[in-house]
This record gives structure tokens, C-alpha cells and sequence, in this order.
């Protein structure tokens, strides 16, 4: 080959597109695994090593798959349907809340796992559990209207924070470890000092509750709570604009405000034609943040928003409600519970083109 031709050649070569297929893109979401189960699903967690999912359904068990092989197995234990979950950092050991009032402890090393610990944590619904930064306390919150703390070990109750007056929906702490926020039925935020025991300051964010006449009764609450990874931001998901909640008329939101000045920064809502929750929120670190939800016709939708934005930068059509989200390690993976009983991940980059055999 002569150099004219090798130069031809070597132009034609560097026409051709080069798709990196590990590179995030949220515009090129697409589903690659089905895990089926036979109720609606509640909620899912990934442990932190990305091995496998946990799912809480309309029983009252915990389904587990491995997310390499598939593989389910079913924890028992637990007396009404699971909301909550959080693992230990090295995903070994499992945390769940149920409406029953209890946290259950699980050693998922084990073949079959069973609780190793039971904490009864409140009178009526637990509605959610969180681990804290440094691995030695959980924070549980519910019905009673109270925010817990307990030894991580042990079980043994720590502090007890009172203030709310309503049912409180969510509770986590902030990443430096020091203050608990927690959310309640109406939309107030508390944050709470652990040091004092005291609470600290609130945030305003009752736009996410509306009363809803037809069943005379108040709608709201968080559905999902996320601080941003440098813990200077708070997101929050769940309702707005109730009519009748029952039916799905109302509208999801996310509300985003600054940690420092408790100011809020953001209001997010899919398109007006969208009815229904938002269920789930995360932030991802490459900067973007994704919320999940479900409308009133029973199907779901995925949301991805830059910082400082007006508008969600893509959504993408589910086929079945989503009922919250979590990320994998990877960064390149979600997955999300349905109400089709069944969870599936979605890859966040260009999906590879399948090769004829």
C-alpha cells in the first residue's frame, strides 16, 4: 500500500463513530435485567458491593437476588409489609423497618439468613432505618411521632428526639455525622443536634402535603430523603397539589435545599400530563441527580436533573410504577422496585449492539 491509499484508509477508519459503552450517559438508559417476585414491591436497596438487591413487597417477607446469577432466596421474620432498608458499609449486614414497628438485623453471609436481632423500635409503624456514618448507630423514626437512636450493636436506645406532630415519614444523617433531619407528614424538616439532643433548626417544605376532601384526610410526607454526597444539599421526594390522593390526582415532587441556609433551592416536577409520587431520589457523582415515580394510569418514570437547571434533562418512560431507586457502586447501574412485583436494572450508558451467531 502506497502512502496515498494508507492515508485514505487511515481517514476512513477515523470516520467510523467509536462508542464507549462504559462512558454514563443518562440519555441512553435502557433495561437489562429482570428479578421477578409474585406481590407489588415496596421498596429496594443494592449493598454496597453491588453483589445483590434487596426488595420489601406486599407480603410481609424480603426477597434477596444475586445480581450475577439471579438467585433469590426469602428472609422471613418480619410481621408487616418492609419500607426501609440500609446496610453496614461493607454490605454484610442488613437493616429493615416494617410497618409493624419493628428493625430487624440480618447477617446476609450466612446461606439463609434469619434476624439476629429484633428492635422494637416503635408503637406502630417503623417507616424508616438509616446507619450512620461511622457504622455505630442507626436512626429509626414512625408513627409514634418520634426519632430514634440506637446502638448499633446492641439495639440499646440512645437518644430520643420529640418534637414532631405528625407521623414522620423519613430520617437520615448528615454525612459529617453530627445532626439527624427527619420529615413528617405535613412536610415539616427537622434537624436535629445529637450532641445537645436538641433540635437544631427546621426547614419549611409543607408544599409537599395538601389535604385531600374526598377522603378527609391529610396526604404527604417524604418518600424518599438523600443528602448529596458533600452533604451540602438535601433532596427530598413525595407529593404536591393533592386533589385525590386515592387516585393518584396530585403531583410528584422533588424539593432540593441548601443545608447551610436551609433555603429552598429547587422545585422539581415531571410534565403536567405526569400525576402520581415521586418515590425515590439519588444523587449520582458524576453531578446528576435521578428521582423515580409512579402516576395515576400505573406507569413510572425515570428523572435526571443537572444542578442549577430549571428542568429534568431526560426522562425516561418506565412500563410499570416505580416505587423508589438505588445505584450500584459502579456508577453505571440503577435499580428499581415496581409495582409489577418485579425489579430491573437499567444501565446508564449506550447499549451495546448485539452480535448475529
Amino acid at each position: 500500500m502506497n502512502a496515498k491509499q494508507s492515508d485514505l484508509s487511515d481517514a476512513i477508519v477515523a470516520k467510523k463513530p467509536v462508542v464507549d459503552y462504559d462512558l454514563i450517559d443518562p440519555t441512553k438508559t435502557h433495561r437489562v435485567a429482570q428479578f421477578k417476585h409474585d406481590f407489588p414491591l415496596t421498596s429496594c436497596r443494592v449493598d454496597p458491593k453491588g453483589r445483590f438487591v434487596v426488595a420489601g413487597a406486599q407480603d410481609l417477607d424480603i426477597q434477596v437476588w444475586d445480581l450475577s446469577t439471579k438467585a433469590k432466596r426469602t428472609l422471613k421474620g418480619h410481621t408487616s409489609w418492609v419500607r426501609s432498608f440500609d446496610f453496614s458499609s461493607d454490605g454484610n449486614t442488613l437493616y429493615s423497618a416494617c410497618w409493624g414497628g419493628d428493625i430487624k438485623v440480618w447477617n446476609m453471609t450466612d446461606a439463609e439468613p434469619k434476624p439476629t436481632m429484633t428492635i422494637p423500635a416503635h408503637k406502630g409503624s417503623a417507616r424508616w432505618v438509616r446507619v450512620s456514618p461511622d457504622q455505630t448507630k442507626l436512626a429509626t423514626c414512625g408513627n409514634d411521632l418520634l426519632v430514634k437512636v440506637w446502638n448499633i450493636k446492641d439495639g440499646k436506645l440512645l437518644q430520643t428526639f420529640r418534637g414532631h406532630e405528625r407521623h414522620v415519614y423519613a430520617v437520615d444523617f448528615h454525612p459529617e455525622g453530627q445532626h439527624l433531619v427527619s420529615q413528617d407528614l405535613m412536610g415539616f424538616i427537622k434537624i436535629w443536634d445529637m450532641k445537645t439532643g436538641k433540635e437544631a433548626r427546621g426547614i419549611d417544605a409543607t408544599v409537599m402535603t395538601g389535604y385531600d376532601k374526598k377522603f378527609a384526610a391529610d396526604m404527604g410526607g417524604a418518600r424518599d430523603l438523600q443528602f448529596s454526597p458533600d452533604g451540602s444539599e438535601l433532596a427530598s421526594a413525595g407529593i404536591t397539589n393533592v386533589v385525590n390522593s386515592f387516585a393518584g390526582v396530585q403531583d410528584p415532587i422533588i424539593m432540593l435545599f441548601d443545608w447551610k441556609t436551609g433555603k429552598e433551592k429547587a422545585q422539581l416536577k415531571p410534565e403536567k400530563t405526569f400525576q402520581g409520587i415521586a418515590w425515590g431520589v439519588r444523587y449520582h457523582l458524576d453531578g446528576f441527580l435521578i428521582g423515580a415515580g409512579a402516576n395515576r394510569s400505573g406507569k413510572g418514570e425515570l428523572w435526571f436533573y443537572k444542578p442549577d437547571e430549571k428542568e429534568f434533562f431526560h426522562t425516561f418512560k418506565l412500563s410499570s410504577a416505580a416505587r423508589g431507586l438505588d445505584l450500584l457502586a459502579d456508577g453505571r447501574h440503577l435499580v428499581v422496585p415496581h409495582s409489577d412485583g418485579s425489579v430491573y436494572t437499567y444501565r446508564m450508558t449506550a447499549e451495546a449492539k448485539k452480535t448475529k451467531t
